[in-house]
């Protein structure tokens, strides 16, 4: 394995993983049932979510959400989030549903990934959320399936749109608020910039194995700070769903 020991630190999020996608874009970055990713691949997944913003007329400064257990979709739409200067807010689907549609309305939600496990949900608080135009299904039914699911066909579409966007691209600064999270499973949440995020990941001790396994949900900040700090170090990230 080779850990991140190397050149200029990171400033944005981008960077925690630029040089693992430069010097191993074959190795495995992202793990999530009998999915797996390789540096390359999650780096075009990434692009492909940005895209897919970009084309639902998400701004700068705009917020979109996500609602799912553990999965690859938490991690991507943050970066995505960094590339086009929204914000992803990651929603606590331990909450009741009441404060759940308290958060998407404050944050004025207009596009929602969300998992296939919250769909009934869904159904439910649609009818409450004005803002909300867009949702995106994530996930199959079984998730150790090679199944496809809505999610994967949405990256699909926008695969080769990013072109179409480019006068329009944003420029990335260390201050620009990329991720909402909780700080634990109440209300209690932030929003975070590249600088916070890196910093998080700059205060934990090095990773010294090959494979980081994600068990805290992504909505909480230290889970998507471990997540971030195993794929900074080089680490097989494996996230495992939860579902309680």
């Amino acid at each position: 394995m080779s850990l991140q020991s190397n050149d200029a630190p990171p400033v944005l999020i981008n960077d925690l993983f630029k040089h693992h996608l430069g010097s191993t874009p074959r190795a495995t970055a992202v793990e999530y049932g009998r999915h797996k990713f390789t540096w390359r691949e999650f780096d075009t997944r990434i692009h492909h979510v940005a895209s897919g913003l970009r084309a639902s007329r998400v701004q700068p400064g705009d917020r979109f959400a996500v609602l799912a257990h553990n999965h690859p979709v938490c991690i991507e739409a943050v970066f995505a989030a960094a590339l086009t200067g929204s914000t992803a807010v990651i929603v606590n689907w331990r909450l009741p549903e009441q404060d759940v549609i308290e958060i998407l309305r404050e944050h004025q939600v207009r596009l929602l990934f969300i998992g296939i496990e919250f769909s009934d949900m869904l159904e439910r608080i649609r009818p409450e959320l004005d803002d909300l135009n867009t949702w995106v299904v994530v996930g199959a039914l079984n998730p150790q399936s090679h199944d496809s699911d809505a999610y994967e066909s949405w990256l699909e579409m926008h695969e080769t749109g990013e072109s179409m966007y480019d006068a329009g691209r944003h420029h990335p600064d260390t201050d620009d608020l990329v991720l909402h999270a909780h700080l634990d499973d109440g209300l209690g949440n932030v929003s975070l910039s590249h600088r916070h995020l890196v910093e998080g990941v700059g205060a934990l001790p090095p990773a010294t194995t090959d494979t980081q396994t994600v068990e805290e949900p992504l909505f909480l900040v230290s889970g998507m700070v471990g997540a971030l700090h195993g794929m900074h170090h080089g680490s097989r990230t494996v996230l495992m769903s939860q579902s309680h």
